[in-house]
């Protein structure tokens, strides 16, 4: 009977607004009417007891204990009829916007929930109403981390409007560089009001504001470091030397522009960007004259070559018959000329195979004179009928067929 006291009980409380003090005398006929099965019977064996502990937390007064063991509950079953009791403890506690997004999230759960329930949960809702404000946030760090009353805000909800309790409210930002900011005021419930909060960087900084012509939109960097977008504006540090600021964009030429940053007003920077040429000059020249020009493997010309090729590396090669083979990896610069002097070597090992041979036709001539030279005659010269003629006969030794006569 007592863990389905407190539901029925809340909705006064909540109407009210009053801690209630006459728990333990509220009638007891009335749980003898209710037909339906009650919220602590649906609760799996592993969440009643934190039901439990949260029926004992009320009965001492003690509605942050009792919140956090009905949220617990919840948790482990799930079951939207719990979260009555856990709006009730938050509007007890005066965390009004908080039990009435607990009520929301209940009735997004209507099929789950009994039709008297319904009603309930509709007019409690109701009755929180007046007691939220309704707050706007100006602030110019848009990525500062931003506390309402010390619960953390989604800076993609911002500027608002974003709910909180009625009374006292502070805003508090705190962001890397910058001092803390805070700002508080007295917000009546069903009231809204604007915080405007400046947050005051821990260096002094002045702001500039960077503009391309060219490309349609640039990045911005201050010191090598990339800091946003064209059109860009924001804070740069004070500093009696110049800072470089650079924007890049594709197909563009960087441009780089020193900057002396001082106190005061801000700074508008506008920089020009030209279009980056795809192409470069390569120049090549061969010694000695002659040579072929070769650029990534393709014969292009001899001697000399110049022409339009694109900005990059390129493979150039230069050969003649008779000397080393000459190669480099020239660097193209874009819009620039690259010119490159071929000086081929001789290759000396190639005279030695004609001087050979050479070598061996009049070595072999010589020997064959020598030996001739060195045979003695077979037999006297013969002297024949046709003079002047004279015929040397031939006949191997100790007989064979005679020589021929002429």
């Amino acid at each position: 009977m007592r863990s389905t006291y407190l539901r029925h009980l809340a909705l006064p409380l909540a109407i009210a607004l009053t801690v209630p003090t006459v728990v333990a005398t509220y009638p007891t006929a009335a749980w003898a009417q209710a037909k339906k099965q009650t919220i602590r019977e649906q609760l799996p064996l592993e969440a009643r007891g934190h039901w439990d502990a949260g029926i004992a937390l009320v009965n001492n007064g003690k509605w942050a204990q009792a919140r956090t063991s009905f949220a617990a509950a919840y948790d482990m079953s799930k079951n939207p009829r719990v979260l009555f009791n856990v709006a009730v403890c938050e509007k007890n506690i005066a965390q009004y916007h908080r039990a009435w997004a607990t009520i929301q999230s209940q009735l997004a759960e209507k099929s789950k929930l009994p039709a008297d329930e319904i009603a309930d949960a509709q007019q409690f809702a109701a009755g929180l109403e007046k007691f939220i404000a309704h707050i706007t946030i100006d602030i110019d760090q848009k990525d500062a981390e931003i506390y309402v009353n010390d619960d953390k805000i989604d800076n993609a909800k911002l500027p608002g409007p974003i709910d909180t309790s009625g009374g006292p409210i502070k805003v508090r930002a705190v962001k890397p560089g910058f001092a803390e900011a805070t700002e508080t005021k007295e917000v009546a419930g069903g009231r809204q009001d604007t915080f405007t909060i400046k947050m005051q960087a821990l260096e002094r900084t002045t702001i500039v504001n960077v503009n391309v012509i060219g490309p349609p939109r640039a990045t911005v960097k201050v010191d090598n470091q990339e800091v946003g977008q064209t059109p860009y504006s924001g804070p740069v540090r004070v500093s009696e030397t110049p800072h470089q600021i650079s924007v890049e964009a594709p197909g563009y030429v960087t441009g780089v522009q020193p900057l002396v940053v001082k106190e005061g007003p801000p700074i508008n920077l506008t920089m020009t960007l030209a279009p980056e040429q795809a192409k470069g000059k390569l120049v090549v020249v061969t010694k000695p004259p002659g040579a072929t020009i070769e650029i990534d493997g393709k014969q292009v010309g001899a001697t000399r070559w110049e022409g339009p090729v694109d900005a990059r590396v390129h493979q150039v090669t230069v050969k003649k018959p008779g000397y080393y083979t000459w190669s480099y990896e020239a660097d193209v610069p874009r819009g620039g000329e690259r010119s490159l002097s071929a000086s081929l070597n001789e290759d000396r090992n190639t005279s030695f195979v004609p001087w050979l041979i050479g070598t061996i036709v009049v070595g072999g001539a010589l020997i064959v004179g020598i030996v001739l030279l060195a045979t003695p005659p077979d037999q006297k010269p013969i002297n024949g009928t046709l003079d002047p003629f004279t015929v040397r006969t031939n006949s191997r030794p100790g007989g064979g067929f005679p020589g021929f006569q002429f």
